[in-house]
């Protein structure tokens, strides 16, 4: 088994990863991973969580909101694709739009992290197309060590959970200054139409309001920025409930 950090988080999230197995050299030394030059397994993604490191990139892209999950925890979130039931910058042919940034979220795949206690491993969707036995990257070498490539994406993995850490501590902030108000995003249809509700974003009215100390925090710590990526990328709602 591929072992990994304590701080990681559970396989199947969003009906994306459908039979995830723990890698073992055991079972999985001839597995390989094609490269993926479609990205149709999130077609169904209208919403995807988002990190801290993120957040500049993302916000030419797509609207950046925040939300609550399981008891009460809240999350930063990309929305991909808004009034339908489908990822908005997923094109026919199953490829994301040029140009467009694709969240981590979604990079990682097929691959995840599973939980076992107090111990996380490396875990692969073996229902991907990707996942094979004859073409793309090995995942172990003929000795069952992992090879490069499953060690470059652990990495990635791991860089994701750190994310994801920085990201609770940045939310967790803006919660503690009250400055998280929630929204409704709406469209005229003859009359204004729910679209998308259970959503937050940063009120500018609270944030204006802060005190000069806790404005200096905020600039200190690198969040202000983050909120003004966050706010530039509402912009993105309109062309998203099209």
């Amino acid at each position: 088994m591929v072992g990994t950090t304590k701080d990681a988080q559970a396989g199947v999230e969003l009906g994306i990863y459908r039979s995830v197995q723990v890698l073992s050299a055991e079972q999985h030394r001839q597995l390989r991973v094609a490269p993926m030059d479609k990205l149709d397994f999130a077609q169904p993604v209208t919403d995807c969580l988002l990190t801290v490191d993120e957040f500049y990139a993302a916000a030419r892209s797509q609207p950046i909101v925040f939300a609550k999950g399981e008891g009460g925890k809240q999350f930063a979130a990309a929305l991909l694709g808004i009034g339908r039931r489908k990822n908005w910058f997923v094109d026919e042919a199953g490829r994301w739009k040029s140009g467009e940034y694709i969240p981590a979220f979604l990079r990682r795949y097929p691959f995840v992290f599973v939980n076992d206690g107090d111990t996380s491993y490396m875990g692969v969707d073996a229902a991907c197309s990707a996942v094979n036995e004859q073409t793309g990257e090995r995942l172990f070498d003929d000795e069952g060590k992992p090879t490069e490539y499953a060690r470059k994406m652990l990495s990635f993995l791991q860089d994701y959970e750190a994310a994801n850490q920085r990201t609770a501590a940045f939310v967790a902030e803006l919660a503690r200054l009250k400055l998280l108000e929630s929204i409704v995003i709406q469209k005229w249809v003859g009359y204004q139409a729910p679209l998308l509700t259970g959503i937050q974003r940063v009120t500018e009215a609270r944030l204006d309001r802060l005190s000069q100390e806790e404005r200096d925090k905020l600039v200190d710590n690198g969040y202000y920025k983050l909120i003004i990526a966050h706010l530039i990328s509402l912009g993105h709602v309109e062309r998203l409930s099209k």
